[in-house]
């Protein structure tokens, strides 16, 4: 029965963050937005259950982010900023029972992904960089713009009071 509430409730942060991430505040021209928490919610299941779960959800999720937002050129590619960008959110289960474990796993999970889609842009992408900029410089600010704005916002969510006291119940009772 423990796994099926798991199931269930993992389920259900993946089709809010799946929502969620069609509500964009800032849509970049090649991928990328700023979404309001998306996220977060597939950061969830691993800080409530642990690494399995939350890297099972949240490859669910980068499956399911696949079906809306498609633009492969190369599996690795594909690979890189797809399947491991949003798998690596995952990571919030090996901080699940340390104080503040969500907070780090949450940046943490942020940074993988910011490492993985700028190594993307890089290798698959540096032609749009424009003239004056390194390929490289480009890459990491154009990634890090909406990637970094998005984590700061949820960190900052996430440590307001009733944020923080709610999730905290919510993981007593799941």
């Amino acid at each position: 029965m423990k796994s099926v509430k798991k199931f269930a409730v993992s389920a259900l942060f993946i089709s809010v963050a799946f929502l969620l991430s069609f509500i964009k505040f800032i849509r970049l021209p090649f991928g990328g937005s700023i979404t309001l928490f998306s996220m977060l919610f597939v950061a969830l299941p691993g800080y409530f259950y642990g690494v399995r779960t939350g890297f099972m959800a949240s490859f669910a999720y980068s499956l399911l982010h696949l079906t809306t937002d498609f633009y492969v050129i190369h599996p690795m590619q594909l690979m890189l900023d797809y399947i491991f960008a949003f798998t690596c959110l995952g990571i919030t289960g090996f901080f699940r029972n340390k104080n503040n474990g969500l907070q780090i796993g949450y940046i943490l999970g942020c940074i993988l992904r910011f490492i993985s889609s700028s190594l993307s842009g890089y290798i698959f992408f540096k032609e749009y960089a424009p003239e004056t900029w390194n390929p490289l410089v480009y890459t990491v600010a154009y990634n890090g713009s909406y990637i970094f704005t998005e984590c700061v916002l949820t960190i900052i969510v996430l440590n307001v009071g009733a944020v923080k006291s709610f999730i905290k119940e919510m993981k007593k009772k799941v």
